[in-house]
């Protein structure tokens, strides 16, 4: 069921008598612009952390234990061109509690608390408790460099929308764009917010659907508004040659991180055969990446690759000695060749499209994931059911599968050095 709480504020409920927990999402959205994304990250580590009323971690974490062990979380994502300030509680349906508990009112009055009431002096954050979070999440930046894998990651997404940073740069911003904040400015972008962003909530669990769309109806921050419109996938603009850079660091490993474009997004009538182009690639431990190049040729610790279907991306990630790089990077475009040419057994095919079923499956008892699934359908505007869902991934040829790979376009490399010093 969906319900309008007003003008550019979505309820959208997922009934299920299948979990004792029932789960609230949040949803914050705009165009993705680079300038936010310092600013976005701070607000939601402040919004998750403490309020007027709860002006503590200590008296956040008390109140989740007084309603069940509730469990609260603010994080921020980006969903292709969509940036996003996400809130969820995790909490106990009511009729698992004792009679004539409330807990699904309480739970609403705290969300109300801890996005509408923030823990303010005047007209900016509470000065002590901003500077704390600013400098925990400055910390947390200058630490990125430190896990190799996630900052090749940064690194080749920087190189593959070169001269696009709203795509380019990372989701949180910089240590010095976070630095530059101050209480009062981050004041006036979180009322900025609240007041302009679109909201959808989506609700799954066994709920009493009207008791929490009431209870919505009275946030005041979630009045009419005219959110703005835009394209959710992400088309990156042309490059003449492929993108290049490299970084030397100490340490036994070296990180190699390659980007195709692969303009074949979610909905698209070819999205099913990249789905399972991917996992024939590198996406699942039975790939041809895995099994070659790590398993066979034992030159790689780790490889994998991952298909982004709201940027039309695929990328590939392999833990190697330097010394065998050069290597690696020509089995990586052999297993392509591979792949285009059709040269792989029926039965990995049929052992990777009935792994994707049993996945596919799985979620169904994963409440979080049933609500995530809901909510990228709904923002795409694609959906299918369940047995569709399964039948189009049966019905993916092989021709289909060669055709995908042809469109596979190298676009980045990214080189993380170690020659073991």
């Amino acid at each position: 069921m969906k319900y309008e709480i007003a003008k550019g504020v979505s309820l959208t409920t997922i009934p299920t008598t299948k979990f004792k927990n029932s789960k609230i999402l949040i949803n914050f959205t705009f165009p993705a612009q680079h300038e936010n994304y310092a600013k976005l990250a701070l607000l939601a580590e402040l919004l998750e952390n403490c309020s007027a009323k709860y002006n503590s971690e200590l008296l956040v974490s008390r109140q989740l234990s007084r309603m069940y062990g509730a469990s609260f979380g603010v994080t921020v994502l980006r969903y292709g061109n969509q940036h996003t300030l996400q809130v969820s509680i995790t909490f106990p349906s009511d009729k698992y509690l004792p009679a004539k508990s409330q807990l699904t009112s309480e739970v609403l009055n705290f969300l109300q608390e801890m996005i509408e009431d923030p823990f303010v002096d005047g007209q900016q954050f509470d000065q002590a408790y901003f500077r704390i979070h600013q400098s925990n999440m400055i910390n947390y930046l200058d630490s990125i460099q430190d896990n190799k894998g996630f900052f090749s990651t940064l690194q080749l997404q920087q190189l593959y929308y070169a001269n696009d940073p709203d795509h380019g740069n990372f989701l949180m911003g910089t240590p010095q764009e976070m630095s530059h904040i101050d209480s009062k400015s981050l004041f006036n972008f979180y009322h900025q917010v609240l007041s302009q962003a679109k909201i959808s909530i989506l609700i799954g669990g066994d709920l009493d659907e009207k008791v929490v769309a009431d209870g919505f109806k009275h946030f005041q921050s979630f009045s009419d508004r005219t959110p703005q419109v835009y394209e959710l996938k992400v088309k990156p603009l042309p490059v003449n040659d492929v993108q290049r850079a490299a970084k030397n660091i100490e340490g036994s490993q070296s990180v190699l991180s390659i980007a195709y474009e692969l303009p074949i997004y979610f909905g698209d009538d070819e999205y099913f055969p990249a789905v399972i182009f991917n996992q024939l690639f590198g996406g699942s431990s039975r790939s041809l990446l895995f099994t070659n190049v790590r398993e066979k040729h034992s030159l790689a610790y780790d490889i994998h690759s991952s298909y982004n279907s709201l940027v039309g991306m695929d990328t590939v990630q392999a833990g190697i000695d330097y010394a065998n790089e050069d290597q690696v990077t020509e089995m990586v475009a052999d297993q392509l060749t591979q792949l285009i040419d059709g040269k792989y057994s029926d039965e990995l095919l049929d052992g990777v499209k009935q792994a994707l079923v049993n996945q596919h499956r799985s979620e169904v008892d994963h409440l979080g994931s049933l609500i995530e699934k809901q909510y990228i359908q709904q923002i795409m505007g694609f959906s299918l059911s369940d047995s569709q869902w399964e039948d189009k991934v049966e019905a993916v040829t092989r021709k289909q599968i060669s055709e995908v790979a042809k469109r596979m376009s190298l676009r980045a490399i990214f080189q993380l050095n170690s020659r073991g010093h």
